[in-house]
């Protein structure tokens, strides 16, 4: 459905909106936490909601000095993500928590961020995009408003996965924004992907072209979020008592992957709110960076691309114009964003400031958000660097 009432492109606003039982807001709510639902107009048309904590039930306001704190999801999620263990151990709320501004982004396409000003989510326009245009136009347009609201010149920000993507793209392409983070803390960050390990990822990235021409020609161009009765499917197939052995044993099957480290929250959590949509072309991008080994813009083929690049493959990202400062942490059983290619992206990066290799073993790809030892591994040592660089 096309957005109406809002203004013209390029803009924000703030809008009210009105949740289903899964939405991040009113999850956040239920848990005393005062939270804020902001629409922002994109560059190029599209709405893209922000979530913001406002106030802890146990701090109250977040302390004004505090430089704000930005969470972006990965890709096929949402800001419901951050949220999955519950308000003892989620990021955003330990954040909250301890007083500080707490903002949780939705990137286009996803099941928050589903209107354009002038396109519909039915129209294949609507779905002409990319990791490389959440870059350009999606962060830039929440780094503003979020720099807006608060006062500040300045934010903090935590990525996973595409969430990291999107930073290194915006920061290459628009180096002025560079000055506007004060750190930047990347969860698994998905740039490089020559090794990755997925076997079916793997297979599907070898065949790419043909796998978006055939859904193309079916009329398919995004990744549906799964429906809100999916909830109710989950509770009925998957209750208390098997939900850590033959649903979980199921989600590992489909992935390819062991989550030996999920709480007992972050299964049903994880299955309420994945996967939250995107489109086939960010898949495609991901493919393309997986065959290549490169991190550079979409290939469009040599033809299209001498139009649009002026050479027949696309150009690298130049990841030595990213000049913030850049923590990185990532695991070795990560079946998606191998070892070898973080240490090539932290090899690259002129101002890495630490890279953290989870020390134990078997830690993966959705234990960075959903692992029941999530906050004593991670989030204390994320919390703390936010805090060790505040305008005192």
């Amino acid at each position: 459905m096309k957005a109406e009432g809002y203004p013209s492109v390029g803009h924000y606003t703030f809008a009210l909106h009105h949740p289903h039982p899964t939405d991040n807001p009113q999850i956040t709510s239920k848990y005393g936490y005062t939270t804020e639902v902001h629409n922002i107009v994109t560059e190029d048309g599209y709405i893209i909601e922000l979530h913001r904590l406002r106030a802890s039930p146990k701090f109250g306001p977040a302390n004004a000095s505090h430089l704000p704190v930005l969470l972006m999801h990965g890709l096929m999620g949402s800001s419901a993500d951050w949220i999955f263990i519950g308000p003892q151990e989620s990021l955003p709320y330990l954040l909250s928590d301890r007083g500080h501004d707490v903002w949780l982004g939705n990137a286009r396409g996803n099941r928050y961020s589903r209107n354009h000003t002038h396109l519909s989510p039915e129209e294949r326009e609507f779905w002409d995009f990319s990791f490389d245009e959440i870059g350009r136009y999606d962060l830039p347009a929440m780094v503003d408003h979020v720099l807006t609201e608060t006062g500040h010149s300045k934010l903090h920000y935590v990525g996973h996965s595409q969430g990291t993507t999107i930073f290194f793209v915006l920061n290459a392409e628009r180096p002025e924004y560079n000055r506007k983070f004060e750190l930047m803390q990347a969860l698994a960050p998905a740039v490089f992907m020559e090794n990755l390990r997925n076997s079916p990822l793997r297979f599907l990235a070898q065949h790419e072209a043909l796998a978006s021409y055939l859904l193309a020609a079916m009329g398919i161009f995004e990744m549906k979020p799964f429906p809100k009765d999916w909830t109710k499917l989950v509770s009925a197939m998957c209750p208390d008592f098997i939900r850590n052995s033959l649903c979980l044993e199921l989600m590992h099957a489909v992935t390819s992957n062991k989550y030996l480290h999920f709480g007992t929250h972050g299964f049903p959590m994880v299955l309420n709110h994945l996967p939250a949509g995107s489109s086939i072309k960010q898949w495609s991008h991901f493919g393309q960076e997986v065959m290549s080994g490169h991190f550079r813009r979409f290939d469009y083929g040599p033809e299209r691309n001498r139009q649009q690049y002026g050479s027949e493959v696309p150009p690298n990202y130049n990841l030595s114009r990213v000049t913030v400062p850049v923590a990185i942490n990532y695991g070795l059983a990560d079946e998606l964003v191998h070892p070898v290619d973080v240490r090539l992206l932290a090899e690259t990066l002129p101002n890495l400031v630490t890279l953290n290799q989870q020390a134990n073993a078997t830690f993966n790809h959705m234990d960075f958000l959903a692992a029941g030892n999530v906050k004593d591994v991670l989030y204390d040592s994320l919390i703390r660097n936010v805090e060790q660089r505040q305008p005192w």
